[in-house]
């Protein structure tokens, strides 16, 4: 079949996090599988107007200007033209694939091939979760908390022909809040790459140097420093507490603007045991789920949890948040704990408790890797996907 997926974030440019490597990792695996695919992508993101990056796979970059306002929208308006351009090239698509909002529907149908639409999590639960006032949501005319973009959103998920859900979590928040026929959306959960999760020793000490982690347990944090969804500010209040009972480092991956976040560290008295690593490669940041005791989700709001895959994957012991479609992924008690939202001290006992309990880490280690090498794999994902583009298209 011939796909065109249509996306707002791919790699080098992520600006959440999931949406961006869902797009890559799909999108290989779908060619992988035999289909060709034409990825459309702002060109402030991709690094060519038409760049092959592998065989029967094309990056099509749409014209937007850097100095002018709302990229987003400047995409959507061309995107209609660079879909008929790309056809004159590679031929009929058989299936339009829109990752997120990654486009305004003025028109119903912009291809007369069937669309599809992922939804990672829907803007209307970030909007409330993040709790921002009139003057907050007019200021962010062009972002996620926007006045516009629940219509948007409304409009994206009653034209598409088919809905993937990332969770059933997302599924059912689309039900209640948009009234969509369950039979139109399908639960497809994201996958993992299922190696390169191990390392020599010597490898991890020497990422050890680099980020100046002394030798203590470390707990690691990754997730956009400045997004108050993924929770940093909870986990610094906890790890406050932790460090009352035992001595610990703190690591936080991810981008964003630290100053806040900074801040509360300082005002909390635990800044020299909090290390802020910022971005960081691909490689470094699984030799960090390598190296580190325990990994902390302490989101506020999660449609699927792909860190926690990756943590598990790695074969580390997860603490997280009781929230979204987190408990799709963590059985509490069974391959880790999960705590209520806003519990501090419940977060900083359950480190603790994983800290000080050798027989229940060697328990779970193995446990972990186990569940996600049979539940969830770039794949099996994309093999599911596959068999609904069969049916929209007619095949099945």
């Amino acid at each position: 079949m011939k796909i065109a997926f249509i996306t707002f974030e791919y790699p080098p440019f992520i600006i959440g996090g999931g949406a961006g490597i869902y797009a890559q990792k799909i999108t290989r695996e779908l060619v992988n599988l035999g289909h060709e695919v034409v990825v459309f992508t702002p060109q402030v993101i991709a690094q060519k107007h038409c760049a092959s990056i592998a065989k029967n796979m094309q990056i099509r970059g749409v014209r937007v200007h850097h100095g002018l306002p709302f990229k987003a929208l400047q995409f959507w308006i061309k995107l209609p033209g660079e879909i008929e351009k790309a056809e004159r090239e590679y031929g009929k698509f058989d299936i339009l694939h829109f990752n997120g909002i990654s486009y305004w529907f003025f028109k119903k149908r912009i291809y007369p091939a069937p669309h599809i639409i992922t939804i990672h999590h829907l803007v209307v639960d970030a909007i409330r979760n993040n709790n921002l006032g009139l003057i907050s949501r007019v200021r962010d005319i062009s972002g996620e908390n926007s006045l516009f973009i629940p219509s948007i959103e409304k409009r994206c998920l009653h034209s598409a022909d088919k809905i993937i859900a990332v969770s059933n979590f997302t599924k059912e928040q689309i039900i209640k809040n948009y009234k969509i026929n369950p039979s139109k959306i399908e639960v497809v959960y994201n996958g993992i790459d299922l190696d390169g999760y191990t390392f020599p020793q010597e490898d991890l000490r020497e990422t050890r140097k680099q980020l100046n982690l002394p030798e203590k347990p470390v707990i690691l944090f990754v997730g956009r420093v400045d997004d108050p969804r993924k929770g940093l500010d909870l986990l610094l209040r906890a790890f406050k507490k932790v460090l009352e009972r035992v001595e610990a480092i703190l690591l936080v991956v991810g981008k964003g603007d630290q100053t806040e976040v900074r801040k509360l560290a300082n005002s909390l008295g635990i800044s020299r045991n909090v290390i802020f690593a910022g971005f960081i490669d691909d490689a470094t940041l699984k030799k960090c789920y390598a190296l580190c005791d325990i990994y902390v989700c302490s989101s506020r709001l999660e449609g699927f949890g792909l860190t926690v895959l990756e943590a598990m994957i790695a074969g580390k012991l997860v603490v997280a948040t009781n929230v979204g479609a987190i408990p799709e992924i963590v059985k509490n008690g069974e391959n880790g704990i999960l705590v209520g939202l806003g519990d501090v001290d419940g977060m900083s006992k359950a480190i603790c408790t994983f800290l000080h309990n050798e027989k229940l880490v060697g328990n779970i280690f193995g446990k972990n890797i186990n569940y996600i090498e049979e539940r969830f794999s770039w794949t099996k994902s994309a093999k599911e996907i596959e068999r609904l583009y069969m049916q929209l298209a007619g095949g099945v």
